[in-house]
């Protein structure tokens, strides 16, 4: 039976990490080479391999250390007091901007590129995202219904929906290599014409629920 390869720890672990961790995500897991990640990290390559045997298990410690972090701190940021026509659009920015984030677009770019070899590190990172972005907005739409402002039967949907639309075009331009950064006029205009389009749905559905409600 062949014995199973694990992962070591040293005084040079966390560097060695670190290391990885930037050249897997520059040149993906098949064009990361051994040579440039131990130079990246500053150590010996017997010391890379002293912590890692298999490349897989430093491709999964140092892209999954760096979802950890990632997943520590939400974009979305705003007041419990705050209507939601004054929200929308600060969260719709909020988002855009989390999500062209250059060291976010290298981590999605990576999940997506190895979804296949990595399928776990894959749903972690999906479920990552999700929790900070989906699940961070959810109580929010769900105030605003209860409140009245908003009518939404489906606070997952609707929130999925407006972290989409602050994205259109910016992920695409951001993932595929534009070779100027998302400007910030770019950005503010995305954002604000989801925000325009989000609340022109949900806000509309509330007002129509009321002259139903007022004519009965």
């Amino acid at each position: 039976m062949k014995k199973k390869q694990t992962v070591s720890q040293g005084r040079k672990f966390s560097q060695v990490v670190e290391g990885a961790k930037n050249i897997f995500l520059r040149d993906g897991y098949a064009g990361a080479s051994v040579d440039e990640i131990a130079q990246a990290a500053a150590v010996s390559k017997a010391t890379l391999y002293s912590y890692f045997p298999d490349k897989k298990l430093m491709f999964d410690e140092a892209i999954g250390t760096e979802l950890r972090r990632l997943g520590e701190i939400t974009p979305i940021k705003i007041s419990s007091d705050t209507t939601a026509e004054q929200a929308i659009p600060l969260i719709a920015r909020q988002i855009a901007v989390w999500l062209v984030t250059p060291a976010n677009v290298h981590m999605y770019r990576i999940h997506v590129a190895e979804a296949g070899r990595f399928a776990g590190l894959a749903a972690d990172y999906r479920a990552t995202v999700r929790r900070l972005l989906v699940d961070e907005l959810r109580p929010h739409l769900d105030r605003w219904v209860a409140g009245g402002e908003l009518q939404i039967e489906d606070s997952v949907v609707a929130a999925e929906q407006l972290v989409c639309l602050a994205g259109t075009g910016l992920m695409d331009a951001a993932l595929l290599g534009k070779r100027d950064p998302v400007t910030e006029p770019e950005l503010a205009r995305n954002a604000d014409s989801a925000a325009r389009v989000f609340l022109r749905a949900y806000t509309r559905l509330a007002n129509d629920a009321e002259r139903m409600t007022a004519a009965e």
